[in-house]
């Protein structure tokens, strides 16, 4: 039996050794990669991101090749704001091995787990995303778009507050070749832009696809925002397309500082803007938007350094999910969260901010509960396929 069929990336341990590279632990795994903390002897701390199909398997998403334009991509960005890529090998076979990109390990929580801290104050989110517009400002000249903007794939990096975007998994270079006949690249369907689930349900003409463009991004950015300042999705996240397009063309959005009104109002119309249903009315370039953020920020007072939601109660805490006993799979994780909100608006208990109404608890943004058991069957199924050979 060669290397390549008795081994995988998810059964990678602690202390295991790459070369010159050390595991260190597992810090999250998704649909289509496994992410490590490992040590080397020369840069201390890095990210390694495997790619959890080899590039010989039938794999309709191609996870290979996407890993491959993920590295081809990073190249093209060199942002104090964009993760940093190192370098990309094989592993354990130097030519059929699976993919892992090498990366600057960003230290810090992500921007979902910062939003909910005494540190998010309307002060600092506006500072953060301000930062996070001139990024994609920055990356969106260069000809990138990141196609899956969430939370989850921003770092709020521990050594100076800046925002850090990660995981281009699902990006494209205005040169990258097409990896999928599907017309809409793998991403988070709650994240997409109106325009983009129109083209999606559309009639389906031949070869055609979707272009995604600067306003798409600033789209996700516009749900994250709001997300931040108030604490809840402004949809029904885990609804199907055609359902969440119906819910987006037929809402009358609320300003945050209705929602929560520890919210600045000057907020509301940008993020209103950036929710916009079309393209044409969201700001054209992260660049304006970035001055709108800065105009506000001249207008604060001694309220925006207050955090944008008080402490929960001590009956509230979560400490399954403290960091020291999280097992890496972010997607379980967030699976198991939502269900706890599931659990909590049954029992009649608010899940918004204080003194908004009891809201519909929204499924995991990045995948529906459905789609979660199918994948992580998926991922065991080929992590174990070389032991079931071996005991047949």
């Amino acid at each position: 039996m060669s290397d390549l069929e008795s081994t995988h990336p998810l059964l990678l341990q602690p202390f295991e050794e790459l070369g010159a590279l050390r595991i260190i632990r597992r810090l999250a795994t998704g649909g289509y990669g496994a992410i490590f903390l490992a040590e080397t002897q020369t840069r201390g701390t890095v990210a390694l991101k495997f790619a959890l199909e080899g590039p010989s398997e039938n794999d309709e998403a191609r996870v290979d090749a996407r890993t491959q334009r993920e590295a081809r991509l990073l190249m093209h960005l060199d942002h104090p704001n964009v993760v940093e890529l190192l370098g990309y090998l094989r592993w354990p076979d130097l030519h059929r091995g699976y993919l892992y990109l090498i990366m600057d390990y960003v230290e810090g929580p992500t921007l979902s787990r910062w939003a909910s801290s005494p540190q998010a104050t309307p002060r600092r989110a506006t500072e953060v995303f301000a930062s996070l517009a001139l990024t994609l400002d920055a990356i969106h000249r260069a000809g990138v778009v990141h196609r899956d903007l969430k939370g989850s794939n921003i770092i709020v990096r521990a050594s100076d507050g800046q925002p850090v975007l990660v995981d281009f998994g699902s990006g494209d270079h205005a040169c990258a070749p097409s990896l999928t006949e599907d017309r809409l690249p793998p991403g988070t369907p709650s994240y997409r832009s109106p325009e983009a689930l129109r083209f999606w349900l559309g009639p389906r003409i031949p070869g055609s696809r979707y272009r995604f463009v600067p306003t798409d991004d600033l789209y996700s950015l516009g749900l994250v925002f709001h997300e931040v300042l108030t604490g809840v999705f402004p949809y029904r996240a885990h609804l199907p397309p055609s359902a969440l397009l119906a819910s987006i063309e037929s809402a009358e959005l609320k300003p945050p500082s209705v929602l929560n009104p520890r919210a600045p109002p000057v907020l509301d119309a940008i993020v209103l803007r950036l929710l916009s249903k079309y393209g044409a009315g969201r700001y054209p370039t992260g660049a304006e938007l970035c001055g709108a953020l800065s105009a506000a920020l001249e207008q604060a007072d001694s309220s925006w350094d207050e955090p944008l939601f008080p402490p929960r109660p001590p009956h509230e805490a979560v400490t399954e999910e403290d960091e020291a006993l999280f097992d890496g799979d972010e997607e379980a994780r967030e699976f198991r969260q939502w269900m706890r909100r599931e659990d909590r608006a049954g029992a009649g208990s608010d899940s918004g901010p204080p003194g908004t109404p009891p809201t519909e608890p929204a499924a995991p943004t990045s995948v529906s509960w459905r789609s979660w058991l199918r994948r992580r069957m998926h991922v065991l199924s080929g992590a174990l396929r070389p032991w079931r050979k071996r005991d047949d």
